[in-house]
């Protein structure tokens, strides 16, 4: 008989309140297991991670097998699209393992796209059935594979391992937060620090964020991870802050920024569980800053000024990240309670190459100055772009010229030494 291998996590305590379980299925088939027959209800579809099965149809009473799929192929996704009955029986021909791509996964993302390609989706899907009644078994004759099929496919079982090991990342403790100094332009001084995710597997493999933040952000993890990030940056926090009083007793404690994806605020239930991890450490709300990133206020106006104000009652300051990559949409900076504008780096780094990108520098901070926002320069790499950055009256600004994104004691180490810029 088959059977799940199931990875569950609750999260939640007294404070926060229980949430419903995040599963990742693996389901494991003897030789000769029916996974589905014809005509059944289709719930899920299943990308083969071993072994091998057979895809069959009765023909005047006898079973024909038109197909055999293989290790990275996926089967069953045509009737769990269009929610239709199973067109033809799956037997695990030899001892097989596969990933459950469960409904509810699919339903979000195709209910929230763009209708368009929600009904041109469903018109490919019916001629491609009624390819497949006119031509079943040819592909099983033929052995040939479509090269453009084959790597959709492999891409699909690659992000869909990626989210299974992201699950299973976060219960081993394999995620971490490094990070980066901001800085004091006026002064020079280490003024408060960026929290960033980092992904070390146990295999010591680092995984980019740039592979791992928009898979999370898909698949809803993101809201998860961030709750962590929130949670482990604050008590870090407090080792610098203890750390910082002694190397500069004369100036006013850190603070710590961190990263809120729009996702987290799509649900205002979801800022209560960041309310009551703040409350629940202790820490002073004023010492920490959120970062957003534009798109939230642009795609949803009204429920961005309701997130914001509920967010800006925790205490907490809000800051707006990348500023100028995205919709960059000026009407909307004095709509909500920012307190802080970050200019992204790829400005920054071209501001003493480029005059385009030194003029939107410049135009930004004049903005932002005018507004009353602190300043927040990105990318500093070498000594003329701080120097610059200075004179526009940019108040704060991190980057490779101060110090790399580094783990936290590596952070303790950078307070002791007392560096200044």
């Amino acid at each position: 008989m088959p059977y799940n291998r199931i990875y569950l996590k609750l999260t939640g305590n007294s404070t926060t309140g229980f949430r419903m379980p995040k599963m990742v299925f693996s389901r494991q088939f003897a030789a000769g297991d029916e996974i589905f027959r014809l005509g059944d209800h289709a719930r899920n579809a299943y990308i083969i991670e071993r072994g091998e099965v057979e895809i069959s149809l009765l023909r005047d009473g006898e079973k024909v097998v038109i197909a055999t799929l293989g290790q990275g192929e996926i089967f069953g996704e045509m009737s769990m699209i269009d929610d239709a009955p199973r067109s033809a029986t799956v037997t695990a021909a030899a001892d097989t393992e596969v990933v459950v791509i469960q409904r509810s996964r699919f339903q979000q993302p195709l209910k929230t796209s763009d209708p368009l390609m929600n009904m041109l989706l469903r018109v490919v899907l019916t001629r491609f059935r009624d390819a497949q009644r006119q031509l079943s078994g040819m592909r099983a004759k033929s052995g040939e594979i479509d090269p453009a099929m084959e790597e959709i496919r492999t891409l699909a079982f690659h992000r869909i391992q990626v989210e299974k090991d992201m699950r299973q990342g976060l219960e081993a403790d394999e995620f971490e937060l490094h990070y980066q100094p901001i800085i004091r332009l006026e002064s020079g001084l280490i003024a408060g620090f960026e929290a960033l995710m980092r992904w070390r597997k146990n295999d010591g493999d680092m995984v980019s964020p740039m592979e791992f933040i928009p898979l999370a952000e898909e698949t809803g993890l993101i809201a998860e991870l961030g709750r962590w990030a929130l949670r482990v940056a604050i008590q870090d926090h407090g080792r610098f802050a203890n750390r910082y009083r002694t190397a500069f007793p004369d100036l006013p404690m850190p603070f710590m920024s961190v990263n809120v994806s729009g996702l987290q605020l799509s649900e205002l239930s979801e800022i209560d569980q960041l309310e009551a991890i703040i409350k629940e450490s202790g820490v002073d709300p004023a010492h920490i800053k959120l970062e957003i990133t534009e798109t939230l206020m642009v795609q949803n106006p009204d429920h961005a000024t309701k997130a914001l104000n509920k967010i800006k009652e925790l205490g907490v300051s809000i800051a707006i990240d990348d500023f100028g990559t995205g919709y960059s949409s000026l009407s909307y900076l004095h709509q909500f309670p920012l307190d802080t504008l970050k200019i992204d780096r790829a400005f920054v780094n071209n501001m003493d190459k480029s005059q385009n990108s030194g003029r939107i520098v410049s135009s930004i901070a004049q903005l932002a100055l005018a507004m009353e926002m602190d300043i927040v320069a990105e990318g500093i790499e070498e000594k003329p772009q701080m120097d610059a950055l200075r004179e526009l009256g940019c108040q704060y600004g991190q980057g490779y010229y101060m110090a790399k994104p580094a783990p936290a004691d590596a952070i303790m180490e950078l307070i002791d030494s007392r560096p200044g810029w």
